[in-house]
Formats: C-alpha cells, structure tokens, sequence
C-alpha cells in the first residue's frame, strides 16, 4: 500500500494539474480576440486556425505519448518535464507575433499535454494496483474538476482586479506547484510493471 504521502501527493497532482494541462484552452481565443484584434491581423478565422492546428497536433501526439509512458520508467519526471513545456509554451504568448509563432507555441503545448493522461493514469496503476484503480481514478477526476473550478474562480477574481495578463501568471504558479507535488511522490512506491498493466 502506498504511502499517504505519495496519495496525498497525487491529489494535489491532480488538482493543480487540472489547468495546466489544457494550456490555456478557452482563453486562448478571448486572449488573441480581445488584447491582439484585428489591429495585429487576428479574427475569428485565424484564432479557429491556431486551435485547429494546435488540437490536432495533440490528438495526433496521444499514440506516441501513450508509448512513450508505457516505455520509459520515471514517468514523473515525464509530466514535470510537459507542465513545464506546456507552462512556457502558454507564458511565452505574450511576447510573441505572428500567426506561425503563436501556432508553434500552442501546438508545443498540445504535445505536451498529450503526455498527463496516460502518465498519471499509469502513476496511479503503479501505485495502487489493478484492484484499486478504478476508485484512484474516480478521486483523481473528482480533484482534478476541483481543480479546474478552483482555477477558474481565481483567475475570473484576478482578472477583474488586475487585468487578463493575471491569468498567464497564474498558469505558472499552478505548474510550479504541480512540479512540486509531482516530486513529493516517491518513485520506490510505484511499481513500474503494473504502471504498464503487466501483472
């Protein structure tokens, strides 16, 4: 049985993933809509472009990433690593122009996010066993949505008060803590043939 440090720690995985792992999802278009315009030549059709790009570049990435997980032993390492990429990918939208730039960024972003579902999904298996995977998961999703209407309310409250670049910086703050929970997990309790479902 795991440690409650490693559970504890998985929850909090879960809830300060839960933003970052979408990037910066439906703010993406209110962001390049609203502070770009069509000023610096966006409008509804290129924003739908970019997210095109971006979410096909993810959904084609969910393969290889699902191997990648199943192959490679320090999956935690695997998801600090993508909060990190999706985290810089997102913050480095402000200063950057160009709908190629901008279609870089947030397709690095989508690759990267490919990577949490599956690794957090064999973390968990790794961790608690084929018996007690399916209530971990359930858990998992309940923090997760907690924390996705947590990050919702504070960015809606920060944004009011301190503009909508508040929400860039939020995003990094989640990530920094995601890492931080990520590596509060002990890697000695997951044992890395159940994390690729071998009994």
């Amino acid at each position: 049985m795991p440690s409650r440090q490693s559970l504890r720690a998985l929850d909090a995985v879960n809830f300060f993933l839960a933003d970052v792992r979408d990037g910066l999802g439906p703010y993406l278009a209110i962001y390049l809509l609203a502070v770009r315009g069509p000023e610096h030549g966006w409008n509804e059709a290129t924003v739908g472009s970019v997210i095109t790009i971006a979410g096909v570049v993810g959904l084609l990435s969910q393969t290889p990433a699902g191997i990648l997980i199943d192959r490679i032993e320090n999956r935690r390492a695997i998801i600090v690593v993508a909060a990190l990429a999706v985290t810089a990918s997102s913050l480095a939208l402000p200063f950057v122009s160009g709908f190629a730039l901008v279609t870089i960024s947030q397709s690095v972003a989508s690759l990267a996010a490919a990577v949490f579902a599956p690794a957090i999904a064999a973390v968990t298996l790794g961790l608690m066993g084929p018996r007690m995977f399916a209530p971990r998961v359930g858990r998992n999703e309940a923090f997760n949505h907690a924390g996705n209407a947590t990050a919702a309310g504070v960015a809606a409250l920060l944004a009011w008060s301190l503009g909508p670049v508040v929400v860039f910086w939020l995003m990094g703050v989640l990530a920094v803590l995601s890492v931080v929970a990520t590596t509060r997990i002990r890697g000695d309790e997951i044992d890395d043939e159940l994390a690729r479902g071998l009994t």
